[in-house]
């Protein structure tokens, strides 16, 4: 086929220009650009005449899928930002001209909280309208001179070249919060992201690209811990404390596969007949490097990690089984609580692996109780509702733990099937500290009243406590007056050796012999028993 059949007409002044240069300089091949297309052309000499010799190929397709694989090489195919790549090189980049000119540079990486929950629960295609909307919404809060690109995962990066001042650096950060919680449009409805930001900077907190990452990595995860939505700026002595962090939640994935974990209860007091009707289950961590670990600072690596699933799942089918023994042992009827959190609460499997943990136990659904903060229950009402619905119809009890503290919205408890409110200890704590001290847990032990739901007090650790709640007609107590946490085998003899008549009133509240029951069971005093708690 001629050149001129393939351009459809006479050779243009590029083709006959291109052709003679190509002949001068001797090199035989060059490519051309007509329009739209590309052409490969070889070019040879006729030693016996003038003519030349071109072979002509029509490359158009080959330099356009070779183009393609560069832009994927170098930009996210989701989002089209950057890649982690490219990123770093031009941080590194940044970084050296910073340095040269004496200047600051600032580096954020955002991570969306909860994005692993909103995949599993909404599916792929919404995780992917999140990404591609949380892309945009960066870009949109940027300066030109600022790069944003996605180093992975539900990870995105920021590199803001010459801040002018820290607090500058705070204002755009909280510009990122405030545009990324903004609601995302779903075919199941709204949802509403949030994310948590971690800031490191040049020269101040590290002086190469990969150091500066990781700084503000842990700054992320230090936000994450604090419980996400909002941003933090690295500091040095965080670097002990995500090395101590990721130690443990390493220990804790062994601990869990091993089954190395511990379940203690604590006994409940129904103050009518002074009986121990129950107990809530609480998980204990004794490693034989860290010692014992305290609850607080374990359960946020295992809900921040994941690992609250596996761990929630032991949790309640040793509860459930332990429950079982005692009550088949005579020791009953007792009923377990067994605390959820947020995670578990929102985890898609949840129903499920209840229904599973009674049928192999073979507890009686009305002996569990699950306790959740209404911080969680109220943070997606409509989706509580359905959960709630779903646990009632198991015949599984439900309590609001730390009633109070949280979003304190009355809604729930008139919609939600709640069977149970408990009084924070801190509103414990305050009975009989002045004229004001004992109003809230009044209060709510008056709601209780209206809602037709029975009211726990915890952290009871008086007499006088006790005598008050009782007065006030609250249901049940639990704290260290009673009992501290206690392993298996001494919950079970706490049980066989209780005396109910020390807790049953004869005529007035101040027949009983408190010092008497404190003596009996308490072992140690009770800022020992908080130090294990």
């Amino acid at each position: 086929q001629s050149i001129s059949a393939v351009l459809g007409g006479k050779l243009s002044d590029i083709w006959i220009n291109s052709l003679r240069d190509l002949e001068k300089s001797g090199c035989g091949q060059v490519e051309i650009s007509v329009g739209d297309r590309v052409f490969d052309v070889h070019a040879s000499s006729n030693a016996d005449s003038e003519l030349m010799t071109v072979h002509v190929h029509d490359v158009t397709h080959h330099k356009a899928a070779a183009l393609e694989a560069q832009r994927r090489a170098y930009l996210d195919s989701l989002t089209g930002l950057p890649t982690r790549e490219v990123f770093q090189e031009h941080l590194t980049q940044t970084l050296a001209l910073a340095k040269r000119g004496d200047r600051m540079t600032a580096v954020f990486i955002i991570g969306l909280d909860d994005f692993k929950l909103i995949n599993e629960t909404k599916g792929h295609a919404v995780g992917d309208k999140l990404l591609q909307t949380t892309a945009a919404r960066l870009s949109r809060c940027l300066r030109t001179s600022d790069t944003v690109a996605r180093l992975g995962g539900d990870e995105f990066a920021i590199i803001q070249p010459e801040p002018s001042c820290v607090d500058g650096i705070a204002q755009l950060a909280k510009r990122l919060n405030a545009a990324l919680r903004e609601p995302v449009s779903t075919p199941d409805g709204d949802i509403r992201p949030a994310a948590s930001i971690g800031i490191a900077m040049f020269p101040t907190d590290a002086e190469d690209a990969d150091e500066l990452l990781h700084h503000a990595d842990i700054a992320l995860d230090r936000c994450k811990v604090e419980g996400g939505d909002g941003h933090r700026f690295f500091i040095a002595e965080m670097n002990a404390e995500v090395q101590r962090r990721r130690v443990l939640e390493n220990d804790l994935r062994i601990a869990i596969e091993q089954e190395k974990l511990q379940l203690h209860y604590q006994p409940k007091l129904d103050l009518a007949s002074g009986c121990i009707t129950g107990m809530e289950a609480l998980v204990r961590w004794i490693d034989p490097e860290h010692g014992f670990v305290s609850p607080v600072e374990f359960i946020p690596i295992a809900e921040s990690s994941r690992l609250i699933i596996p761990l929630g799942d032991w949790v309640l089918r040793e509860a459930c089984k332990r429950t079982k023994a005692w009550n088949d042992a005579g020791l009953g009827p007792l009923k377990v609580a067994v605390n959820l959190s947020a995670v578990q609460f929102r985890h898609p499997t949840l129903l499920d692996d209840l229904s599973s943990a009674l049928t192999e136990t073979g507890l009686a659904p009305h002996l569990l109780e699950l306790e959740i903060t209404e911080t969680a229950a109220m943070d997606n009402a409509e989706q509580a509702s359905s959960v709630f619905a779903g646990i009632s119809k198991l015949g599984i009890s439900l309590a609001i733990d730390d009633f109070g503290t949280g979003y304190s919205s009355l809604s729930y408890l008139k919609n939600f099937p709640v069977h149970r409110i408990k009084i924070d200890k801190a509103f414990v704590d305050d009975i009989g500290q002045g004229p004001k001290g004992s109003a809230i847990a009044r209060a709510v032990t008056t709601l209780g009243h209206s809602f037709d739901m029975e009211v726990t007090a915890e952290g009871v650790e008086t007499a006088e406590q006790m005598v008050y709640l009782r007065g006030i007609q609250c249901h049940e107590v639990q704290g260290y007056l009673i009992s501290k946490p206690l392993p298996p085998d001494d919950f079970s003899t706490f049980m066989e050796d209780f005396d109910t008549a020390l807790y049953c009133p004869a005529n007035t509240q101040t027949d009983f012999d408190w010092s008497a029951q404190r003596r009996k069971w308490q072992r140690g005093s009770v800022s020992d028993f908080k130090a294990l708690a």
